[in-house]
C-alpha cells in the first residue's frame, strides 16, 4: 500500500476546456514562457498532489508538516521532479486529505505474496498426507 496528500485548492481561477487552453498557447507563445515546460497552461489546478509515500507514518509527518506551515501562514513548498518549484500561499489550502491507494508494482507484491501462501499452504497439506 502507498499513501497519498492531495492538497484541495480554493480560488483556483477560471477553468478552460483543452481546445481553448491550446487556442490560448498558442496564439502567442511570447505571453507565456513557461508553456514550453507546461507550467502555466490552463485550466488552472483545483487540487495538487503533495506527494507519495510508501508508509502510513512517513504521510502523518508530512501532513503535520503541513499544518505547521499552515500555522504560520507559510506557503506550502512543491518541488517537482522536474526541476520545478511551486509555493502555494496558505490563503489557497482548502484542505488536505491523505488517501491509501495500490499502486501496480503493490498489486504484484500482493499477488506473490498470495502464490506464496498457496505454496506454502499446498506444502503443508502434502506434509500432512504424506
Amino acid at each position: 500500500m502507498a499513501y497519498s496528500i492531495m492538497l484541495w485548492l480554493t480560488n483556483p481561477g477560471e477553468q478552460v476546456h483543452e481546445d481553448q487552453a491550446n487556442e490560448i498557447i498558442n496564439s502567442d507563445r511570447s505571453r507565456f514562457p513557461g508553456a514550453r515546460g507546461g507550467i502555466n497552461v490552463p485550466p488552472a489546478a483545483t487540487r495538487l498532489v503533495y506527494g507519495v509515500y510508501d508508509e502510513q507514518a512517513q504521510a502523518e509527518k508530512a501532513l503535520e508538516k503541513i499544518s505547521h506551515r499552515l500555522e504560520k501562514n507559510e506557503p506550502l513548498r512543491f518541488d517537482l521532479e522536474s526541476g520545478s518549484v511551486f509555493l502555494v500561499p496558505c490563503a489557497r489550502v482548502h484542505y488536505a486529505v491523505m488517501s491509501e491507494f495500490v499502486r501496480p508494482k503493490d498489486d504484484r507484491g500482493q499477488a506473490d505474496q498470495t502464490a506464496q501462501t498457496a505454496q506454502t499452504a499446498q506444502s503443508v497439506l502434502n506434509e500432512l498426507r504424506g
